[in-house]
C-alpha cells in the first residue's frame, strides 16, 4: 500500500472516493456534502493505493496554526479490515505533525459506533459536543 498526497491530477478519483464515503457514512437526517475540487487544492487530501487502485482517502483541514481538522476518512468496502483507515490517520498525523500543528481534531457522528471505537482505539478522547436543531424548532414554529 501506497500512500500520498494527492493532487489535481487525483481530482476525479477523489470525487468518485467522496460521493462514496458520502452515500455510505451519513448519519445526519441532511445529505453530506457535494465534493469540490478545492477539497484536494486546499486542505491536505491524502490518497491511499494498493496495486495502482484507489482504496482509501483522508481530509485534514489546515486553516487553524494549531490542529489539523480531519475530515472525510474512508476506505472502499472491499479493502477494509487491512489496517488502510489506521495508516491513513497516521499519515495525516504525521503531516500535520511535519507542518508544525500539535492536535488532530475530528467530529463523528453519535450513531456511528464503529468510526467512535476505532478513533478511541487510535487514542481520541471526547473534548467537544456538536449540536443541531431544526431550525423550525428553534424558531418555535
Amino acid at each position: 500500500m501506497q500512500i500520498r498526497r494527492s493532487t489535481k491530477a487525483d481530482t476525479d478519483v477523489m470525487w468518485r472516493l467522496w460521493d462514496e464515503f458520502t452515500a455510505e457514512a451519513t448519519f445526519t437526517p441532511y445529505p453530506g456534502n457535494a465534493f469540490e475540487p478545492a477539497l484536494v487544492t486546499d486542505h491536505v487530501a491524502l490518497l491511499a493505493e494498493e496495486g495502482g487502485e484507489a482504496v482509501g482517502t483522508v481530509y485534514a483541514n489546515v486553516s487553524s496554526p494549531h490542529f489539523g481538522y480531519v475530515f472525510g476518512l474512508y476506505t472502499r468496502p472491499a479493502a477494509r479490515r487491512r489496517g488502510i483507515a489506521r495508516a491513513l490517520m497516521r499519515s495525516i498525523a504525521a503531516v500535520l505533525r511535519d507542518e508544525g500543528r500539535r492536535y488532530v481534531v475530528l467530529g463523528v457522528d453519535t450513531p456511528n459506533e464503529s468510526a467512535r471505537a476505532f478513533y478511541e482505539q487510535l487514542g481520541f478522547v471526547d473534548a467537544a459536543r456538536t449540536l443541531r436543531a431544526d431550525v423550525e424548532d428553534l424558531l418555535g414554529r
